[in-house]
């Protein structure tokens, strides 16, 4: 019984100490918000899709999908119409 409850915490630990480090390198990062974000209505999925524009890439917008098991991304380059757009 002791071995159990001595597994469990030290699993317990294992994942907090994770999650902590997983903060602690993102505590400083840029957040930004999508251009635009919306869902796909299919059969049996979820699909949530996220348009922006890369910080390192203003001439570009990157898609983002993701379902419930996948996650997808794609990047081009705008057309000049896009571009005076969001000036």
């Amino acid at each position: 019984m002791k071995k159990i409850v001595l597994f469990s915490i030290l699993l317990f630990a294992i994942n907090a100490n994770a999650l902590s480090w997983s903060q602690l390198k993102s505590w400083m990062n840029k957040t930004i918000e999508p251009d635009v974000k919306y869902n796909i209505e299919t059969e049996g999925y979820n699909v949530r899709v996220y348009e922006f524009t890369p910080l390192t890439d203003p001439g570009a917008t990157c898609i983002m999908t993701f379902t419930n098991e996948k996650m997808g991304m794609y990047c081009f380059p705008k057309t000049d119409k896009a571009i005076v757009k969001t000036k």
